[in-house]
């Protein structure tokens, strides 16, 4: 277990905490470097990555539908929690917000490709592309409730870059056209800065928390995201069939910590932000434990050397 965090968690905090150094050390703003991942880098790396694919194949539909139906049992769950603690509605759907959706860009594509190289890449740019269609949309609408029509919810979401990038690889994937020389090149250079850009992000957004405004709160929504989200992650890759490598990066990505974009998503329709903030930056901290024992488990070595 021991060598599992020095080779594959590890790097990837370090990575993170050049982007802490650098919010400390010069108050650099972190909205400037969402923007260059979200609108070009992480567009650019789908792309590139999704034509390496096999599109035509069955097994992309079977990480597709592994995605969605994490996302909906995680969005039962926590909605059940919400009921029995008797939450109000912006707490209810904050809650759903942090458990629903977990960290497989900036966190979860690094872990996959230091623990099982270029394959496991694949797979989690492959269930990274569905949940930027899929769950991002279903987050606007989640978090927007009661606070946007649904018109705004909509419009917000088909301005985001991936969507048209998932669509222009579809086009080339399933039609056999090829991608001119140049623009592939072009694209394939931005794309390599994407993950080490994410992580740059995540140490600063890390950074830039403060105190935890409610911590039984902020405890039960860790809990919900790391522990739960994994038991179920393993339990549906078992039911879809999924095996060997693409079994253990749906499992990983279903262990990993809230996603950075529900702190966006909650900041921009009043969806208790605060919390939402307080369950990024702690779950993500709490997962050098967890996700180095998942990674542990999953591959046979669950003792500590």
């Amino acid at each position: 277990m021991l060598g599992i965090f020095v080779n594959v968690v590890l790097p990837v905090f370090i990575v993170a905490g050049f982007g802490v150094v650098m919010e400390r050390r010069y108050r650099m703003p972190v909205v400037p470097i969402n923007q260059i991942v979200l609108y070009v880098l992480m567009p650019c790396f789908i792309f590139t990555s999704l034509l390496t694919f096999g599109l035509r194949s069955e097994e992309p539909l079977r990480v597709g539908a592994f995605i969605v139906l994490l996302t909906f049992v995680m969005l039962l769950v926590a909605a059940l929690v919400a009921v029995a603690l008797r939450l109000d509605r912006k707490t209810t759907s904050a809650l759903m917000l942090t458990a629903a959706f977990p960290n497989l860009g900036n966190y979860g594509l690094s872990v996959v490709l230091l623990a099982y190289g270029q394959d496991g890449l694949r797979y989690g740019t492959i269930l990274l592309a569905f949940q930027m269609v899929f769950s991002m949309t279903l987050a606007v609408f989640i978090a927007s409730s009661g606070h946007a029509s649904l018109r705004d919810s909509l419009v917000q979401v088909i301005r985001q870059p991936v969507l048209y990038a998932v669509a222009a690889a579809l086009f080339f994937g399933l039609t056999g056209m090829a991608v001119p020389a140049f623009a592939n090149a072009a694209v394939g250079l931005a794309g390599q800065a994407a993950v080490p850009m994410m992580l740059f992000a995540l140490g600063m957004q890390i950074s830039g928390s403060g105190r935890v405004e409610e911590p039984r709160l902020t405890a039960l929504a860790v809990v919900l995201r790391l522990v739960v989200g994994a038991v179920i992650g393993a339990l549906l890759a078992d039911a879809l069939g999924l095996t060997g490598v693409a079994r253990s990066v749906m499992i990983v990505g279903a262990a990993m910590p809230t996603a950075v974009f529900t702190t966006l998503t909650a900041t921009r329709y009043g969806s208790r932000p605060r919390f939402v903030t307080d369950a990024v930056v702690w779950s993500t901290l709490a997962s050098i434990a967890t996700v180095t024992a998942v990674l542990a488990l999953l591959s046979g070595q669950a003792g500590l050397i």
